[in-house]
This record gives structure tokens, C-alpha cells and sequence, in this order.
């Protein structure tokens, strides 16, 4: 097949002369208007530049408010910097805000409920506690709550309320409370109630993928099949079993998540525990037929010598000027929209009269795989121009990350306002201007060359504080540095089992960076032994290298 490499700059100046009525964001005379804002589907994206609105001087409350209505998500970011500028408290409730607990006591009912949170309800003593209740009688849920914290026996007390209540307790208390007080043995009667609501799922990630929770986990070794119970809070019971010595139940646990499943790459990682904690190959063989290129399923083919089949590393395009807008966020998201559902021959084949040009291959990739169902696995190598510039482990290292994040797409914008290629944070892309001693546009960050320029910036600083390690660079990459040397702290990446290095990177406490990590790394493995075929690595090599010195 073809090598499909261009001039990244000229195709993207020729993009912006196709469609010469669109704005051109990245000009510095660029500023977000309401009546642009109006024109733009809700939208992660329409979050991200009503934020931009938002931070703008001179703009009164009145337009601040119109264009926090015509958010997507009011809860988020949007709403934190709309409050920060424009949403006043009364001085009345403020006081209540600031106080402290004691001095809260001082205060009517209203002014405790509005200040005294659960929290520092959990620091008061049971004296000051029943003062409070006394207080607030006409809001019953909060006295309810301090009567728990009152009690000679708070544990017994919240085990024997409601479950609404002990959920609310448990995800607002503090982490010294949680450990010191509600990690206990939970009656398996109870735990059959608490297993009936969907919140169950969060409490098992909470509970089993944290330190310091060894009661509660062991009340975990029964737990009944529901339609509330998700396959993954089944292998996190797995897991929380086998870290117990409770391999019958892991097993049992594998089987419901197994069949929980809808995704194949979940059956592959059930199938592929199966065998690890029974050592028959029969489950390994069948997680080395799947179809999807996960970490389990790779190793296993690895294992038994399978070649992988599906991976394509080039697509044959015209490389004809494409009329599509690649710094476009809203086009993008209509193909997005366009492609989730009924992805027929015919679709395919507008989106192949689309996509003819280097700046396009990207969305090309996406569509063909979508079309695919996913059975195929493009692995594409776009801004040649760009990555040529950089040693060849840092071009893997860059697009094994840039392919998780944004699949390549410039304008790319996620649920937290992340940015580009490599879904570069704001706060993060602006520190990184200044290490560059670079003029910072926050919109330039939607061109790859500077996008990807300030994340190979970033990966110099990750590359020396998690030594070269690409595993442990994409959980820093995704959850912070900081974030990761606490999962370090906890003994991850230490220990050697037949179990390591799979627990520990099933152990990560953030469900996010978890995926991510092994995505990360799956995707790291295949592009280096195909851009790095000097230095090829196996599974089982990296594998070896997953552990934390310090």
C-alpha cells in the first residue's frame, strides 16, 4: 500500500482556502462571540469555547448567562469559571459558607444546613453533634445523617439505616473516617440490599481498587447476580478475591464478569485471568483467537505464536485536495454523529470521496474502522513532517499516546476541554508555552505541529521522572505524575507473583487511567515493532520491565 505523506502546513493552509467562509480560529484576531456560540451544536466542543467566552474581559452578566444556557454539561468546568466571575452569594449565606463548624452552632437551622458539611460533621464532637441536631429539626435528611456520627456506634448506626444513607455517608465522609470506622464486616444481608442500587458498581471500584479497606473486602466473597452488577464490578470482585486467597470465588467472579461482557476486549480479559489463576491453556487459546488487539489478547498471541492479522499501518488515498476542514471542531463532530449508527458501503463511500488528502487520514482511519465494526485495526502514521524531527522512540512513544487520545483528529476536544492531537489541558499547554518561551494562542493548540511540539515537551519531563517507562509515562500522561507516584507509593509494580505485572495494572485506582495504560501500551508495542524493526520488543520483555524501584 501507499505511504500517504505531505506537507502538513501546506495542506492545512489549502484546507482554509477550500473553505474560505469558515473562521479561522488560530488567527490572532479571533475572539468567541454569542452569536457564534448560537450557531454551535451543544457539545464538549461548544463547552470548551463558551469557556473561552466566559474568561473574556468586558463581557457583562447578562451575556455570561446566555452563554452558560447553551452549555452541555452545567455541572463542569463551564459552571466553575461562571461562578467564579459572575455568580454572587449573599453576604448572609457566605458567612455560612466560611464558618466553622463550632461556630456554626451559633447560628439558626438554615445557616447549619447550609455550612455544615458531612465532612466536618465527621471532626465535631458528639456533644456539639447533638447541639446541632437539636437545631435543625426541620431539615430531617442532615439530622439523620449527624445522628449516625452521634451515635455510640457509628458503624452499627449507618448499617442499619437505609442504603441511601449509607451510600451518601460513604462517598462525602472523609478518607480517616471511611477506614477507621466503616471498614468493617458488612452483613451479608445488607450487602444484598446495597448490591440492588447502580451506585454498588462505584462503591466496588471505591472499596477494592484502594489500600486500607481489608474488612469490607472480605465481606465481598458472596455477592448474588443482578441486573445492577456490571461485568466490571464482577472482575473487580475477582480480583479483590484473589488478592484474599479466595481463588474459587475469583473464578466464580471471572465466569459472571465473562458473560457480563459485551465488549471483547472485557471477554478477553476474563478469559485470559480464567487461565492465569488455572493455568489451562484452553482459555488461553481462545483469548489468542480474538479479534480485538487488547493487551490480553496480544500476549496470548504472543504466546502461542499467532500472527496478528488485522493491523494495517497504510491506507491507499488520492492525496487530492480534500474539501473537508480539519480544524473544524463541529464538522468533526457531525461525522462523529454521522458514523456512530448504520455505517453502510454507501456512507463509506461519501466519506471516501471526503477524506483524499494527508490532513484527512486521520478521519479516514476512524471511519474505516468504525465501518469495520472494529474487526480492523488502522494504525496510522500521519504528520510525517512533524514526527520526523524526533528520534524514533519518541515518535512511538507519540503516537502510541496520540492514538488513544484523539485517534489523531486535530480538533478534537474532550468532556474536560482537553486539546488536539494529544488532548493537551489548557492549564498544561499554557505552563508549557512559557517553558518554551513561546507566545501562547490557546486556539494554536488545534494545529498538530504545535500541538504535538508542546507533548513532546511534556513527554521529556515525564520520560525523566518515570524513567523511559511507557506504561508508567501514559499513567502520568493521563492521571498526572503526581497521581502516579502515589499508586506507587501504595506497592504497585513492587511485588513478583504469578499474578504481576497484570494486578498491579488492574489495581490502578482510576477506572480511566487504568484503560488507558494498557491501551497506551498495546498501542506502543505495535508501533514500535513496526517503526523501530532494529529494536523489536515482545510483550513478555516490556512485561519485565513494570517494576517501580522506589
Amino acid at each position: 500500500m501507499k505511504k500517504i505523506i505531505a506537507s502538513l502546513v501546506c495542506v492545512i493552509a489549502l484546507n482554509l482556502n477550500v473553505n474560505a467562509e469558515a473562521v479561522n480560529i488560530t488567527d490572532k484576531g479571533f475572539k468567541v462571540t454569542l452569536d457564534w456560540l448560537d450557531e454551535k451544536p451543544q457539545s464538549y466542543a461548544k463547552d470548551f469555547f463558551i469557556i473561552q467566552y466566559l474568561n473574556q474581559k468586558n463581557i457583562s452578566e447578562e451575556d455570561a448567562q446566555k452563554a452558560y444556557d447553551m452549555s452541555k454539561a452545567k455541572t463542569g468546568r463551564v459552571k466553575k469559571v461562571f461562578t467564579k466571575r459572575f455568580s454572587k452569594i449573599p453576604n448572609k449565606d457566605l458567612r455560612c459558607y466560611r464558618a466553622k463548624p463550632k461556630e456554626l452552632l451559633n447560628e439558626d437551622s438554615r445557616c447549619i444546613a447550609l455550612g455544615l458539611s458531612i465532612f466536618d460533621a465527621t471532626t465535631m464532637s458528639k456533644e456539639n453533634l447533638k447541639i446541632a441536631i437539636d437545631k435543625i429539626k426541620d431539615y430531617p435528611t442532615l439530622a439523620n445523617d449527624l445522628k449516625v456520627f452521634a451515635s455510640d456506634n457509628p458503624f452499627n448506626a449507618l448499617i442499619n439505616t437505609n442504603t441511601s444513607r449509607f451510600y451518601r455517608l460513604f462517598f462525602n465522609v472523609g478518607n480517616s473516617f471511611r477506614k477507621d470506622i466503616i471498614n468493617n464486616i458488612l452483613p451479608e444481608s445488607f450487602i444484598d440490599k446495597l448490591s440492588n442500587e447502580d451506585i454498588f458498581n462505584r462503591f466496588i471500584a471505591y472499596v477494592v481498587h484502594r489500600d486500607g479497606f481489608e474488612k469490607l473486602q472480605k465481606s465481598l466473597f458472596n455477592i448474588k447476580n443482578n441486573n445492577k452488577i456490571t461485568n466490571q464490578t464482577f472482575f473487580s470482585l475477582a480480583l479483590n478475591a484473589i488478592n484474599h486467597k479466595e481463588e474459587a470465588v475469583a473464578l466464580n467472579y471471572l465466569n459472571k464478569a465473562y458473560s457480563k461482557s459485551y465488549f471483547q476486549s472485557d471477554k478477553d480479559r476474563a478469559l485470559f485471568w480464567i487461565y492465569l489463576l488455572t493455568q489451562n491453556k484452553t482459555f488461553l487459546d481462545q483469548t489468542g483467537q480474538s479479534w480485538d488487539n487488547n493487551l490480553y489478547s496480544l500476549y496470548a498471541k504472543e504466546l502461542l505464536d499467532i500472527e496478528v492479522e488485522n493491523i494495517y499501518y497504510d491506507i491507499d488515498i488520492p492525496n487530492t485536495l480534500s474539501s473537508y476542514n480539519t480544524l473544524d471542531q463541529f464538522e468533526w463532530i457531525e461525522v462523529e454523529k454521522d458514523t456512530k449508527k448504520n455505517l453502510d458501503d454507501e456512507k463509506l463511500a461519501k466519506y471516501t470521496k471526503l477524506f483524499t488528502d494527508a490532513s484527512t487520514l486521520p478521519h479516514y482511519a476512524y471511519v474505516l474502522e468504525r465501518h469495520s465494526k472494529y474487526r480492523k485495526s488502522y494504525y496510522i502514521k500521519p504528520f510525517r513532517n512533524v514526527m520526523k524531527n524526533y528520534d524514533i522512540n519518541r515518535q512511538v512513544l507519540m503516537y502510541a499516546i496520540g492514538r488513544q487520545e484523539s485517534r489523531f483528529i486535530p480538533s478534537a476536544v474532550s468532556f474536560a476541554t482537553a486539546q488536539g492531537v494529544m488532548q493537551i489541558m489548557p492549564f498544561l499547554s499554557e505552563q508549557l508555552a512559557k517553558d518554551l518561551k513561546e507566545p501562547y494562542n490557546i486556539y494554536e493548540q488545534f494545529l498538530p505541529e504545535i500541538n504535538l511540539r508542546f507533548a513532546n515537551k511534556h513527554l521529556n519531563t515525564l520520560e525523566k521522572q518515570f524513567d523511559k517507562n511507557p506504561l508508567f509515562i501514559a499513567y502520568a500522561y493521563n492521571g498526572g505524575p503526581g497521581y502516579t507516584r502515589k499508586q506507587f507509593k501504595r506497592g504497585l509494580f513492587k511485588n513478583k507473583n504469578r499474578f504481576e505485572p497484570f494486578m498491579s495494572m488492574e489495581q490502578i485506582s482510576y477506572e480511566e487511567t487504568r484503560k488507558y495504560g494498557k491501551k497506551v501500551l498495546s498501542n506502543y508495542y505495535i508501533y514500535n515493532n513496526h517503526l523501530n524493526k532494529e529494536n523489536k520488543v515482545t510483550l513478555s520483555s516490556i512485561f519485565q520491565t513494570l517494576i517501580w524501584p522506589n
